[in-house]
C-alpha cells in the first residue's frame, strides 16, 4: 500500500497584488524548509561570480572571451585544468566553504556545456560554450549555473539530515532526487521574470533575483 502523502497548500501574492496564485508544498519541500531553518544563508559571492558568469558568457558570444578574466589561461591544457582554471577566474569574493561551493557549480556548468567531455583543451571548450550559448542562449547559462550552485548549497546543508531521517540509501536517493527537482523549479521560476523581460542582469537585479530564490527555497 501507498503510504498517505500531506500536501501543504500556501497562497501568495504577486508583486503588483493584482493576482494570487496556490503553490502546493510537497513533503519534501516541508522537510527541505525545517532543514534549512537554522542554516547559513546564500553568501554574497554567489551575486557577484552571477555578474561575473554573465559578463563572461556575453565576451563568448562576442568571440572575447578572455577579457573578464584576472589571469590568462594556459592554452595548452587539456582534460579538467582548463576548466578548473576557468571556474577559478570566475569566482569572486568567495572563501571557506562558499567559495567550495561556487568552484564545484561552475566546473559543473561547464562539463555540463561540453557533454561532459574531459578531454578538451581550452580553445575547443570556448568553441563549444560559444555553441551552447547560440543555441540555449544566456539566460539558459545562468539557469544552470544557478540550479548547480543552490542544489550544491541545498545538498551540502542538508544531505546529513535528509539521510539521518531515511530508512535505506534508495529513499535517500530519491529524497535528493525531489529536493533537486525543488531547487530546478525554484531556480526557474525566480528567474522567469527577467527572462521575459530581457532584463540586463546588473547587481541590483541579481541581490533581487538570489534573495526571492533563497526566501522561496525557505518558505518564507
Amino acid at each position: 500500500p501507498v503510504p498517505f502523502q500531506f500536501f501543504t497548500v500556501e497562497g501568495s501574492r504577486i508583486d503588483e497584488g493584482i493576482m494570487s496564485r496556490f503553490h502546493v508544498v510537497s513533503p519534501a519541500e516541508v522537510r527541505l524548509r525545517r532543514f534549512l531553518k537554522e542554516k547559513p544563508r546564500i553568501g554574497p559571492s554567489l551575486v557577484f561570480t552571477l555578474l561575473r558568469v554573465s559578463e563572461w558568457a556575453k565576451s563568448i558570444q562576442a568571440g572575447e572571451a578572455e577579457n573578464p578574466l584576472r589571469r590568462k589561461l594556459t592554452h595548452s591544457a587539456t582534460g579538467s585544468e582548463p576548466i578548473q582554471q576557468i571556474a577559478e577566474n570566475l569566482i569572486e569574493r568567495a572563501s571557506g566553504i562558499e567559495r567550495d561551493l561556487l568552484l564545484k557549480s561552475i566546473q559543473e556548468l561547464l562539463f555540463y556545456c561540453v557533454n561532459f567531455e574531459t578531454n578538451l583543451n581550452l580553445e575547443q571548450i570556448k568553441t563549444r560554450l560559444k555553441g551552447f550559448l547560440d543555441q540555449e542562449k544566456r539566460f539558459a547559462f545562468m539557469q544552470q549555473f544557478l540550479c548547480f550552485y543552490v542544489f550544491n548549497y541545498v545538498s551540502f546543508y542538508t544531505s546529513d539530515s535528509f539521510r539521518a531521517m531515511s530508512s535505506t540509501p534508495q529513499v535517500f536517493e530519491q529524497e535528493m532526487e525531489q529536493v533537486e527537482k525543488i531547487c530546478e523549479r525554484t531556480v526557474a521560476s525566480a528567474l522567469e521574470p527577467y527572462e521575459q523581460a530581457e532584463s540586463v542582469l546588473d547587481r541590483t537585479a541579481a541581490e533581487e533575483l538570489i534573495q526571492k530564490i533563497e526566501q522561496r527555497l525557505r518558505g518564507e
